[in-house]
């Protein structure tokens, strides 16, 4: 069996290959580059948006709630 490589799937080749170990190189290191980052962890009740607030002022606001 034989494996037939043109230049321009060499080079695709090799940029992806790049890529991919340029991004789990920045992702191992990512606690070393930033020495202020800070772990937290969501342990208080779930704050709900406002959706009502009584005003004098004749206004309409269209909104859209996405986190579901």
């Amino acid at each position: 069996m034989f494996f037939v490589f043109r230049k321009d799937k060499i080079y695709a080749y090799l940029v992806s290959i790049l890529t991919v170990v340029l991004l789990f190189y920045a992702a191992s290191n990512i606690n070393f580059i930033s020495g202020k980052s800070v772990e937290t962890s969501a342990t208080s009740e779930k704050l709900l948006p406002i959706y009502k607030v009584k005003t004098e002022e004749k206004k309409v606001a269209l909104t859209m709630n996405c986190a579901w």
